[in-house]
């Protein structure tokens, strides 16, 4: 399938991350939470439904530094890992880390990427610092394969009503974001939350959901079946997502 073009800068995000949040972002205390809280409910979320990610092609949206692409290769071991920054800085640092993996810079609502190019993909807390978050959302299912996995947290407006205190401006509130419209997106864009949990004491949520159109690959049979029966018990033995 070919590549989107390019959007125009209209409905390009504009610069989402100050040099306050920069430097929270590449905090030691942001790593341990990625190691020791994110990537582990993620974890917990796949084992749950019989799901893996071993041999796969994966995309990592709003990779940063590049943290997260090492917890991810390490612990879902994937074929294939490609990452993405908004921020050239991030990508840079994200590159020097040596990862085996492609580090692109990108905006998640113009993705220069193939249609149905990767088994799964993980959205953590991207979409909230993007005021064109419809469009970015519809990103990363345009490029998820049939069948395909999407593991994203995102906050609720509790938070984002806080961060709107602190900073007196809240582009994506003003977009009418919240969890709700989230998972209203979700469904227009053919994809299916299946399962999901609180996080940061219920300030964030973290998504599994399925892309369902037209399913026909042999290696997301459990995700076709985690859809087809829409149910929260793990999948049988040996109905696993092959490696």
């Amino acid at each position: 399938m070919g590549k989107r073009p390019a959007n125009d800068n209209n409905r390009r995000c504009p610069p989402p991350i100050g040099p306050n949040e920069l430097r929270l972002m590449n905090s030691r205390a942001r790593e341990m939470l990625l190691k020791y809280c994110d990537l582990p409910l993620f974890e917990s979320l796949l084992k749950k439904h019989g799901l893996a990610l071993k041999g796969s092609s994966v995309l990592d949206a709003g990779c940063g530094s590049g943290y997260s692409l090492q917890l991810i290769l390490h612990k879902f071991e994937p074929e294939e890992l490609v990452g993405f920054d908004i921020v050239p800085s991030q990508v840079e640092i994200a590159r020097s880390r040596g990862t085996k993996a492609t580090v692109l810079t990108a905006d998640i609502t113009a993705l220069d990427l193939p249609s149905q190019r990767f088994d799964a993909a993980f959205v953590c807390g991207v979409l909230h610092h993007c005021s064109d978050w419809r469009t970015g959302l519809a990103e990363i299912a345009r490029v998820l394969k049939d069948g395909g996995l999407l593991l994203m947290e995102e906050p609720g407006t509790l938070h984002l009503k806080f961060e709107r205190l602190l900073t007196r401006n809240s582009e994506v509130l003003d977009s009418g974001f919240s969890a709700r419209r989230l998972a209203m997106e979700t469904v227009k864009n053919g994809l299916t939350i299946v399962d999901s949990r609180h996080l940061y004491f219920g300030l964030f949520r973290s998504y599994l959901c399925v892309k369902g159109a037209a399913v026909r690959a042999p290696q997301h049979f459990s995700a076709r079946k985690l859809l087809r029966t829409q149910v929260s018990s793990s999948v049988a033995p040996g109905q696993e997502a092959p490696a």
